[in-house]
C-alpha cells in the first residue's frame, strides 16, 4: 500500500511538473504529456483497486487478530507471573525470548479445532500447561505451590472472579478504621 501511494504521488508530481513548465500551446501539442496523463489514469485505477483490496484484507486481519486477544492476554498474564518469580528468588529469571519460545511451541503443539471458541480454549490450556511445566522444572519444590497460586489468582483477577477488596485483605490483612 505504501509503495502504491508513493507511485501515485510520483505520477501526480510528474504531471504537475510537466503542466507547470509548459505553456498553453505546448500543453495542447505535447503528445508526451497526453501519454503521461493516459498512463497515470490507468495506473491510478489499478492502484486504487489494489488499495481497496488491501483495505478489505487489513480489516479481515484486524478482526482475526482481535479474535485471538484472549490467548495473548493469557500469555501476558503467564509472562508477568514468571517474571515476578525473580522477587521470590533472584535465581528465577527467565528471558522474554525463552517464554516466547515456549509460547510458540505451545501453539504449534495445539491440536486444531473447527470452532473458534474451542480453538481459543485449547490454545489457552496448552500454553498454560507448557509454560507451567517448563518453568516449574527450574523451581524449588517449596516455590512450586506459590507459582501455581500466582498463576491461578492472576488469571482469576483478570477475569474479575476475585474481588479486589478481598484480594487486598488477603495481601495486607484487615484494616481498622478509627
Amino acid at each position: 500500500m505504501a509503495e502504491d501511494q508513493k507511485n501515485l504521488k510520483k505520477l501526480e508530481d510528474t504531471i504537475l511538473e510537466k503542466l507547470s513548465s509548459a505553456t498553453t500551446e505546448e500543453i495542447l501539442d505535447q503528445d508526451e504529456l497526453i501519454n503521461i496523463l493516459e498512463s497515470s489514469k490507468k495506473t491510478s485505477a489499478e492502484i486504487n483497486e489494489r488499495m481497496e483490496v488491501a483495505l478489505i484484507v487489513n480489516a479481515e486481519i484486524n478482526e482475526t487478530r482481535s479474535t485471538y486477544t484472549p490467548v495473548a492476554i493469557r500469555g501476558s498474564i503467564l509472562y508477568f507471573v514468571i517474571s515476578d518469580l525473580a522477587n521470590i528468588d533472584p535465581m528465577y529469571q527467565n528471558s522474554l525470548q525463552y517464554v516466547k519460545q515456549l509460547f510458540n511451541k505451545a501453539i504449534a503443539l495445539s491440536p486444531p479445532a473447527e470452532d473458534i471458541n474451542e480453538r481459543l480454549d485449547i490454545l489457552k490450556d496448552q500454553i498454560s500447561k507448557i509454560l507451567y511445566t517448563n518453568i516449574s522444572r527450574g523451581l524449588f519444590e517449596k516455590d512450586k505451590i506459590i507459582y501455581s497460586f500466582l498463576i491461578t489468582t492472576s488469571i482469576k483477577r483478570k477475569a474479575n472472579e476475585i474481588d479486589e477488596g478481598v484480594w487486598n485483605v488477603l495481601l495486607r490483612g484487615p484494616t481498622v478504621f478509627t
